[in-house]
């Protein structure tokens, strides 16, 4: 119920035939909890891209208060594309495979009846990336991770994250750096780099710790570059990532700011999910869109500021 003692209408946003169909079962776990805590929701199928995010502004134009999503990061993706700038609090359930938002907001602990009761707890106020009206939550990325990302979206098999490692593999020998022009917060920049992450939480390729110290409640985002490196320099340093070390070789430099315009060649792709495409004179402006999101029980996972 709400401060006001109104009961508060919710609605559970997922797709029950993701992961081969498995996913439903999941659906059954959560109503079946949501209503011991004598919650009914409404039940929103997500069965595409598009249909998941009309669903989700359908249920936000007619006022819901809270909106659950059961899934990875591309259902979170386009939930909060929906509930961005909006008064809807997004309750985060991961059922993924990468589930790195959760991750980064301290949500991704215990069984999927403990993320249910955490996707009911008091919103916290956190930043998300906004790119001209297009929300990303996690990071936005170039270069090499973008076509390991990709790749690990077309494969079915291995499930799991696995499939992030052998992607990496087989994406390594096609790997070439890139010229790139970066203005962040007015400052420019031009480098030739195999890697480009901006980031709004610290992991990415299902818990690589790619931003160590970023925080989504600071109005800034972090960025990760990766110069040119070779294709077994850069293996070795992506190994190096799982635990955050790579922000001390001497290939990598991390930089901060509230706008970054990012300006170069290749595909780009956010929380996992294409996001559009680089071309030499029409740059990408992202920003920092401060407090922008309500998250139920989210706590900032980051490492000490460096």
């Amino acid at each position: 119920m709400g401060d006001d003692g109104a009961v508060l209408r919710m609605a559970l946003l997922a797709n029950p035939a993701a992961r081969a169909g498995r996913a439903a079962d999941d659906v059954h776990r959560v109503v079946a909890r949501l209503r011991s805590h004598g919650i009914e929701p409404e039940l929103l199928t997500a069965e595409s891209p598009r249909s998941a995010a009309d669903a989700a502004r359908r249920c936000i134009d007619d006022g819901i208060d809270r909106l659950l999503v059961l899934g990875g990061d591309g259902i979170m993706h386009i939930a909060a594309g929906a509930v961005v700038g909006t008064s809807t609090v997004m309750g985060v359930i991961p059922a993924g495979t990468g589930n790195d938002f959760a991750r980064a907001l301290g949500l991704l602990g215990g069984g999927l009846e403990d993320r249910v009761d955490a996707a009911l707890a008091d919103p916290v106020a956190l930043d998300a990336i906004d790119a001209g009206g297009r929300t990303a939550v996690t990071s936005v990325i170039a270069g090499f991770p973008s076509a390991v990302n990709a790749r690990t979206n077309r494969m079915a098999f291995p499930r799991g994250t696995a499939r992030y490692t052998i992607a990496t593999l087989l994406e390594i020998p096609r790997m070439r750096p890139t010229d790139y022009r970066l203005v962040l917060d007015g400052e420019a920049i031009d480098l030739r780099a195999a890697v480009v992450v901006v980031a709004n939480t610290r992991f990415f390729g299902a818990g690589m710790d790619i931003c160590p110290a970023a925080d989504p409640a600071d109005g800034l985002l972090d960025i990760c570059i990766v110069g040119d490196a070779g294709r077994l320099e850069l293996l070795r340093s992506f190994q190096k990532v799982k635990t955050g070390s790579h922000i001390g070789h001497p290939k990598v430099s991390m930089f901060r700011a509230s706008e970054v315009v990012l300006e170069g060649d290749g595909d780009v792709r956010a929380d996992g999910e294409a996001f559009g495409e680089l071309t030499v004179g029409t740059p990408l402006t992202l920003r920092t869109a401060s407090g922008a999101l309500l998250v139920a029980g989210a706590s900032i996972q980051r490492a000490d500021r460096v």
